[in-house]
């Protein structure tokens, strides 16, 4: 009898302990808006990490009432959103493209040179770089050459990537300091 009673006392304080029990993981991130991009675009304001992966996410008192966490980061109130480890995104060069002209769409030579000349009045220092010409959106198709480049910026390198990075026009400052010359082969 003795040995029942000690059971029946032992099985609910067991059962209170194992769900008093926390879960072990790495990280919590608390205090964010994270867009989970689940089925019903939902947010929450806090996830929980375990070996790199997101295993939880919620309200911050929810979820620290079912995990023990090594290290807590605030995210002082900062958005955190899913899926920006794209291998194919090209943060560097979208980056980099910021601090170009943009050619794509110029409809002439003389409309990508208004360009520039826009693009150069803001941008008075250092190399002028572009990207995006394509003669072939142009009425007259021929590559352009680089004479209207030397007038404009005789003392300034000027080096314009065509749209598809298989040609480029670079005026005579920018072949000088490169060390290009006429015969060279």
């Amino acid at each position: 009898m003795k040995q029942l009673v000690f059971l029946a006392w032992l099985l609910p304080a067991f059962l209170l302990t194992s769900c008093a029990t926390k879960q072990d993981a790495d990280l919590i991130v608390f205090n964010g808006h994270i867009y989970t991009v689940d089925s019903s675009f939902s947010r929450a304001d806090a996830m929980v990490i375990r070996d790199g992966k997101i295993i939880a996410t919620g309200s911050q008192d929810s979820l620290e009432k079912v995990y023990s966490c090594k290290e807590r980061v605030d995210a002082n109130g900062q958005f955190i959103y899913p899926g920006f480890i794209d291998a194919h995104a090209h943060f560097v060069g979208y980056a980099q493209s910021l601090q170009r002209v943009n050619l794509e769409g110029t409809t002439s030579w003389d409309e990508a040179m208004d360009r520039i000349r826009s693009f150069a009045a803001t941008h008075t220092n250092g190399w002028l770089l572009g990207r995006g010409w394509d003669q072939n959106d142009w009425a007259n198709k021929d590559f352009p050459d680089n004479s209207q480049l030397n007038k404009l910026f005789p003392d300034r390198p000027v080096l314009l990537v065509r749209i598809d990075g298989h040609a480029a026009l670079a005026n005579q400052q920018a072949l000088n300091l490169a060390g290009v010359s006429a015969g060279q082969t």
